[in-house]
Formats: C-alpha cells, sequence, structure tokens
C-alpha cells in the first residue's frame, strides 16, 4: 500500500487549521490530498506527543 506523508510545511498548516477548528475533510481538500493522509498524521503525531510527555522512571 503507498501513501504520501506530509512535509512540515504542510503538518504546520494541518496544526493551523485544526486550531480554527475545521475539519479533517475541509483540510484535505485544501492541502490536496485523502482524508486518510491526515488522519495518519494526527495519529503518528499523537504517539510522538505521548512519548514526548511520557516521564522517564527514576532510578529506585
Amino acid at each position: 500500500m503507498n501513501y504520501q506523508q506530509l512535509i512540515e510545511g504542510k503538518r504546520y498548516q494541518v496544526s493551523t487549521l485544526l486550531g480554527q477548528k475545521i475539519s479533517v475533510a475541509n483540510i484535505a481538500q485544501t492541502l490536496n490530498c485523502h482524508r486518510a493522509t491526515i488522519y495518519r498524521e494526527l495519529k503518528r503525531n499523537k504517539k510522538q506527543q505521548n512519548i514526548a510527555l511520557t516521564k522517564p522512571k527514576e532510578p529506585v
């Protein structure tokens, strides 16, 4: 299965548009890509945020 990932500039656009409460379908149309691409990027970003926000375990 082939799919495209968004470049950094488009990721910033997605973030800005989501902040403006624009739907994923409209964001995809604006960026000229499939809405599944947007959902994959959001899912990928969510995983990275969870890793970054997870507090490392302190040694006992």
